[in-house]
């Protein structure tokens, strides 16, 4: 019996920056072959300001508001217009129709962060996409906070961050043997489900940065590590194929290193020209995290090129 398809769902935030519409662009390169995948275009509308709704017994004030709200309110609606327009346009001219897309202009009430993880957390939205801030100083200041918030307050709803986009179908799955992994292998398997035109890479970092004061691990503990980590991969290998991907666009790679975990995540990235890295955002250890920063953080400040799917 033939499965019925379910569809996605993806709310992708726009606000008017380059950083944005990278995130639209890698979404048309990628899904547009996807007819089960429904996109949601979304802008927050900045609330008026505070002083508009305060209440007066002075007719010449209470005009005033008046006067200005309706202004403000119709400034805000066709910035909002224009945005979404721009970002509807770029879906098009990647080949998608207008039912596979539509645009939401969202009143904003407490921030956009809180705005957009409200959203898409009532909606039911199998992720929230976002362009990455920017890499200098000044664009950290202006375009960061949203994304930075939105990621630190991530509960459940996977965050996607499109950097410079590479419009390479290869996903590199980083996975640690955590419960985290696991949904991360799970999203995976949902999102990119029936899909042929994929090759996913299963990939794990043999930590060896424990031994380097040692000439080389020790053999036993290596054989064991890997052995325990094959059974993972096998188990998220299963998974994928239970998803509808074919066993042969799935490729597990175990990676001995007594490098930086998220360097050599990277490296594999740029070597291999991949264009997604998945991975849960917290690890094994939420100690280690805590003083080190996760390496899900890590990958997000390394990355040059291509998106990072966050899996809480």
């Amino acid at each position: 019996m033939k499965k019925e398809k379910i569809e996605k769902r993806l709310l992708v935030a726009v606000d008017g920056s380059l950083n944005a519409l990278k995130a639209v662009e890698y979404i048309g390169a990628i899904f547009k072959e996807d007819p089960v995948l429904k996109v949601s275009i979304i802008y927050v509308i900045p609330p008026l300001p505070p002083i508009l709704y305060e209440t007066s017994e002075e007719q010449e004030l209470i005009d005033w508001q008046s006067s200005y709200r309706s202004k403000l309110e119709k400034k805000y609606r066709q910035q909002a217009d224009e945005i979404l327009g721009k970002a509807k346009k770029m879906l098009k001219d990647s080949g998608w129709t207008e039912g596979q897309f539509e645009d939401i202009a969202l009143p904003g009430r407490s921030g956009p962060a809180p705005d957009l993880l409200f959203y898409a957390e009532q909606g039911l939205f199998d992720a929230l996409v976002m362009g990455r801030r920017g890499k200098t100083k000044w664009e950290k200041i202006i375009m960061g906070s949203v994304t930075d918030k939105i990621i630190h307050a991530q509960k459940t709803v996977p965050i996607w961050i499109i950097a410079e986009p590479i419009f390479s179908k290869k996903i590199l799955l980083a996975i640690d043997g955590s419960e985290n992994a696991m949904r991360a292998v799970d999203h995976v398997g949902f999102i990119l489900s029936g899909r042929t035109d994929v090759e996913i890479t299963v990939f794990h970092v043999l930590d060896l940065k424990p031994f380097v004061i040692l000439e080389k691990p020790p053999q036993k503990w290596q054989e064991i590590a890997e052995k325990k980590m094959a059974s993972f991969m096998s188990q998220a290998q299963n998974m994928l194929i239970e998803a509808g991907l074919p066993k042969e666009k799935i490729n597990l790679v175990i990676k001995p290193s007594d490098k930086d975990v998220a360097q050599e995540i990277i490296e594999h990235q740029k070597k291999e020209a991949i264009g997604t890295i998945a991975m849960g955002r917290r690890g094994l250890s939420r100690l280690k995290a805590f003083f080190l920063g996760s390496v899900s953080t890590k990958v997000l400040n390394m990355i040059e090129e291509g998106g990072v799917w966050i899996v809480d």
